[in-house]
């Protein structure tokens, strides 16, 4: 803070008031929590009045948003379809297990549950499900949102000080200020953050890309490199694509979001980078790069979007390196693709077969 670092003590209260807040966040919207806002939601019958604590409805409200704003490609709705992939907290342990698909009629019968239309935000803090059978998982806003609120502690807790720092809550980091170093011209050099690679295990590097020289944004990385499994040389991802009831399946691999801090529109800056690096799974590439160039001109968002075809895409005024153009000697796993020339449909190139093929082996 100003320039000096916490000391221990304060560190660890700091750190002790961040775990009270998120404990008790986690408390309201976690599905595993018997009692909690989003097991009473789910448990709900149709026209049953739910009253929710202030962060569930912050949450919902901010749902019913990028739910407009993503054209129904970001949902919170999909509980049942989750559950029936084995995606879902119950499933914990199994995500890798290698199983069919689904049969249709069970899709399609999910699919009619999972319109997040069908829950209502009524005044003071009641939700109303018009479906009783509608479930609800904030898991793709939840990490941003508790990152919101961390950093809003924080800023509360030292107003009137100049924040310099990392605030990470599990994939999504906030970054304070900018990374003062006395040597760098202006005696600023800005944050770096190594964006991880979804195919270290085959191609023997764990960096993807570097973002370099970044001040006062929130970053989330969303991959399909965690709860998934394969099947018939097929990655089955967690993130559903709520208009085919299915895993995504547009050849998009990571996505990782940047969102400036107090940008206009984005009072809650982790939250939507969390909720924009799912998004895009669920459009066609060239239609998911289009939207987050809006999202560019709105918001001034910035995307890193890396496909099967080992390419990878830069959206928004972000300083996106190579690996081998930060650090001489770094390997070079993907290749940097003009956003005009995506495809709306992503061949895998045969080092992503590969891949495939490696992690089939690993989890038969």
């Amino acid at each position: 803070m100003d320039g000096e670092p916490l000391s221990r003590g304060e560190r660890s209260a700091l750190l002790e008031e961040i775990g009270a807040l998120l404990q008790k966040i986690e408390d309201e919207v976690s599905v595993e929590k018997s009692g909690s806002d989003l097991s009473r939601i789910n448990a709900a019958q149709a026209g049953e009045e739910v009253s929710v604590g202030e962060h569930t409805y912050a949450m919902l409200e901010l749902c019913k948003s990028l739910y407009s704003e993503t054209k129904g490609a970001f949902s919170p709705a999909l509980y049942n379809l989750s559950e029936l992939w084995g995606f879902s907290p119950d499933h914990a342990g199994h995500y890798n297990d290698p199983r069919p698909e689904p049969g249709a009629e069970e899709i399609e019968a999910a699919l009619a549950a999972s319109d997040f239309e069908n829950i209502e935000l009524r005044e003071n803090g009641v939700v109303v499900k018009t479906d009783g059978e509608t479930g609800l998982d904030l898991g793709g806003i939840a990490k941003g949102y508790m990152s919101d609120a961390a950093a809003n502690l924080i800023r509360e807790k030292y107003a009137g000080k100049r924040i310099d720092g990392i605030l990470t809550v599990m994939s999504n980091s906030v970054l304070f200020g900018q990374k003062y170093d006395e040597s760098a011209e202006g005696g600023v050099r800005g944050y770096t953050m190594q964006i991880d690679n979804p195919r270290a295990l085959t191609t023997g590097t764990s960096r993807a890309a570097v973002a370099a020289g970044l001040s006062d944004v929130a970053v989330s990385t969303s991959a399909d490199t965690y709860r998934f499994y394969v099947w018939q040389d097929k990655i089955y991802k967690h993130i559903i694509d709520p208009h085919t009831g299915k895993p995504s399946d547009n050849g998009v691999i990571s996505i990782t979001a940047l969102v400036p801090l107090g940008a206009e529109g984005a009072a809650y800056a982790g939250a939507l980078a969390d909720a924009l690096s799912t998004a895009g799974f669920c459009m066609p590439l060239n239609e998911a790069l289009a939207f987050y160039g809006e999202m560019a001109q709105k918001y001034g968002v910035g995307a890193l979007v890396i496909t099967a075809d080992f390419n990878y895409y830069v959206v928004g005024n972000y300083d996106i390196l190579d690996p081998s153009d930060f650090s001489a000697g770094s390997k070079d796993v993907f290749a940097r693709a003009d956003v005009d020339d995506a495809p709306e449909t992503v061949e895998p190139c045969e080092e992503e077969l590969e891949y495939i093929r490696e992690v089939a082996k690993l989890y038969a």
